[in-house]
């Protein structure tokens, strides 16, 4: 066969290039991506505000100073006066105040607890994101592996054909000036040979493209000359398939559901009184004439502890819009998990029909190219016995590898069903744990 040294030369550029495969692109990715850390951050500040939230169990400790200059306008007063809000300081003209102050809720109906499990149900979330985003990355790099690996496929395949196309036009051409062939057929064989040189340039055009998206996601830099994509595991896809509760996207509804409840539960608890216990200890001191005889003059004055209730009777009717946004937020969440369900439900089911479907038309495929490679045989004897002629012979070469394109195409679209299968019902148990 005369395209065999174009296979050897394609072969040994193979062997050259760089062999890399999918599992090598997916992790590289998982140790680089900054769409990962920029999850992983997210879920560090959620943490992080958690314990600004556990923060209001304890009681609050503060500690205050005040120092004054008053001069009395009013020889007859000597006292301070209170009159509602305001004092009228006494004589003294220079005063310094220290204050010990303790606050400490004491019972609020468990709205602080509820504070607590929205924080919770929020890092959470964060985590099952990141989970989500490390799928949606290999859903990417999926794309793009499988885009290249046809490319690449083309390439090599519509190579070889472009040899025959070239051998078929220049015979054509011959018997067209033998008078044994139209000129009508020779311009047909040169239209091929245009849309095939086309068809390699495109095939280029398209692996560059996707080669240098696979760069970006996996933090490779692999060359969009020199790099050859190995195939796809095939049996990579476990027959298991899991219900959607199990995976991250129906594990974040359910997380938020949870806390749009306790967010409800919460507003209704803030409507409860609060009760909670405070305590002050005081220092005091003074001088007539000096401020730092006056700081040195500071001792223990009073001390003063109590219990406090607060409660808010009403507020303008916030209290009815913010329960009935919320309720209406709880609402959309649970419709946005039932449509998340029928997606999920109906994509298992598609990708699942593809299979199947893909499986008959590669064995049917399968058959045709061992038809075609056989009647490749029994042409080239009969070419060698005179019986047909030499464009026949090409044009069964041609059909050959036609067939085997559509071949290798379909075991590559079968290979990415099975992989798209496997990362659409992958348990949030299996991402990566930071």
């Amino acid at each position: 066969m005369k395209f065999i040294p174009l296979i050897v030369m394609l072969s040994s550029i193979l062997l050259d290039a760089r062999n890399i495969t999918f599992a090598e692109l997916k992790d590289s990715a998982l140790l680089h991506s900054d769409r990962l850390s920029l999850r992983l951050i997210d879920t560090k500040i959620e943490e992080a505000h958690l314990g600004s939230v556990y923060s209001t169990l304890y009681p609050q400790l503060s500690l205050g100073y005040s120092g004054e200059y008053n001069r009395n306008l009013d020889d007859t007063s000597s006292e301070s006066i209170s009159v509602g809000d305001t004092t009228i300081n006494s004589s003294v003209a220079y005063e310094h105040s220290v204050a010990l102050k303790l606050n400490y809720e004491l019972y609020h109906f468990g709205s602080t607890l509820k504070q607590i499990e929205i924080s919770k149900k929020e890092v959470a979330v964060k985590k099952l994101d990141k989970c989500s985003e490390e799928i949606k990355i290999y859903q990417e790099l999926l794309d793009n592996y499988v885009r290249a690996q046809k490319a690449q496929s083309e390439k090599v395949f519509k190579s070889q054909m472009q040899i025959l196309r070239r051998e078929l036009y220049t015979i054509k051409q011959r018997l067209y000036s033998a008078g044994r062939e139209s000129r009508i057929s020779v311009g047909d064989e040169a239209i091929r040979l245009i849309d095939i040189e086309r068809d390699i340039k495109n095939a280029q055009l398209e692996f560059k493209e996707s080669v240098i998206a696979l760069c970006k996601l996996s933090y490779i830099d692999l060359s969009t000359s020199d790099t050859n994509l190995m195939a796809l595991n095939a049996n990579t896809f476990v027959n298991k398939i899991l219900s959607f509760s199990n995976t991250p996207q129906a594990l974040t509804y359910e997380e938020k559901i949870l806390q749009k409840n306790a967010e409800i539960s919460m507003l209704k608890r803030n409507q409860l009184p609060v009760i909670s216990l405070y305590s002050n200890y005081y220092l005091y001191g003074s001088d007539a004439h000096n401020t730092y005889d006056g700081f040195n003059d500071l001792s223990p004055n009073s001390w003063n502890a109590g219990l406090s209730l607060r409660w808010n009777i009403f507020e303008g009717f916030k209290y009815n819009s913010e329960s009935s946004r919320l309720r209406l937020e709880l609402q959309r969440l649970r419709k946005e998990a039932e449509l998340s369900k029928r997606e999920f439900d109906y994509e298992t089911r598609t990708s699942q029909e593809k299979l199947e479907s893909l499986s008959l038309l590669k064995q049917n495929q399968a058959e045709a190219l061992d038809e075609a490679r056989h009647k490749l045989i029994m042409t080239q004897r009969l070419r060698t016995q005179g019986e047909v002629d030499a464009v026949s012979e090409v044009s069964v070469k041609l059909e050959v590898l036609e067939r085997e394109l559509t071949l290798e195409n379909e075991n590559i679209q079968h290979a990415y069903e099975s992989e798209k299968l496997r990362l659409q019902h992958m348990e949030a148990a299996q991402c990566t744990q930071h």
